[in-house]
């Protein structure tokens, strides 16, 4: 089973809309970083009141690297080690090496992917009892699951991305605990919505609506779900369910194509 040992964050400082590398990013939109800056505020204030100020640890932003407060998006990261990728688009190449001598400073270590071989971290990877759901297509290469197996010693679960405007696994699948899993079909293709639906846990199906408000792009730490404000059948579905839900305005993330989850790296943590 695997667990939240602590979170990686960076604020938003120097975010900005200058450039578009998916679909939901429009440099023509108004984006206002004071406002991203509150927001995230807010979910990091709540992470310190549920999580506990010692698993919060803050990088600090760089003014040349907008989209930092992806903070995951170049790493994974499970019982102390790291494996550290490289991006798609070459917007986003510099933040790796930031990203890595950060995590190291903090005594970190990790492997890398070879150059070559695209990996887009924690965007990717999310972890499902003792395996890695690993997610490839868009923007990873599905080469990288050698990589992963080998670095952490787990088995991955391998799925294709299908759809241009769910281009990380974290868009469009949710592990809610070892028994259920919430996903959208929609970012899938047959094959692999057929090889999430034989994993032995209970699902829940995300619609359309709920997937584009970035529903699955939230955050688990034990009953309490971090999750965009929007989402509402999913929300309501896991509330009956016993959970605490709390609902974060992420608007001006969406216009980058994050939500929570993309702002937040998890250290997972493997329990017997």
């Amino acid at each position: 089973m695997a667990r939240v040992k602590e979170v990686f964050v960076c604020p938003p400082t120097y975010a900005r809309l200058e450039y578009s590398i998916n679909p939901w990013m429009d440099p023509a939109r108004p984006f206002s970083a004071a406002r991203a800056v509150e927001q995230w505020e807010a979910i990091v204030a709540a992470y310190r009141e549920v999580l506990g100020e010692e698993r919060i640890h803050v990088c600090p932003p760089r003014e040349d690297l907008p989209e930092l407060c992806f903070f995951g998006d170049s790493v994974f990261l499970c019982d102390g080690k790291a494996l550290f990728g490289d991006f798609r688009h070459p917007e986003r190449a510099p933040e790796r090496p930031y990203v890595q001598a950060y995590l190291t400073s903090l005594g970190i270590e990790g492997a890398k992917v070879p150059d070559g071989v695209v990996f887009e971290g924690a965007g990717e990877t999310v972890m499902w009892r003792d395996k890695i759901l690993f997610g490839f297509g868009k923007r990873s290469d599905e080469l990288a699951r050698h990589f992963l197996r080998q670095t952490f010693g787990l088995d991955t679960i391998d799925l294709e991305l299908e759809t241009d405007d769910f281009y990380h696994l974290d868009t469009a699948l949710l592990p809610l605990g070892d028994d259920l899993i919430a996903y959208y079909p929609g970012a899938f293709g047959p094959i692999d919505t057929a090889t999430i639906e034989s994993l032995d846990c209970e699902k829940i199906l995300v619609d359309e609506e709920d997937a584009r408000a970035f529903a699955c792009n939230s955050v688990v730490y034990e009953r309490v779900v971090f999750g965009s404000r929007g989402p509402r059948r999913l929300y309501e579905e896991l509330r009956r369910r016993g959970y605490e839900v709390r609902e974060f305005d992420t608007g001006e993330f969406l216009k980058l194509g994050g939500g929570i989850k993309c702002l937040t790296l998890q250290h997972y943590a493997l329990e017997e």
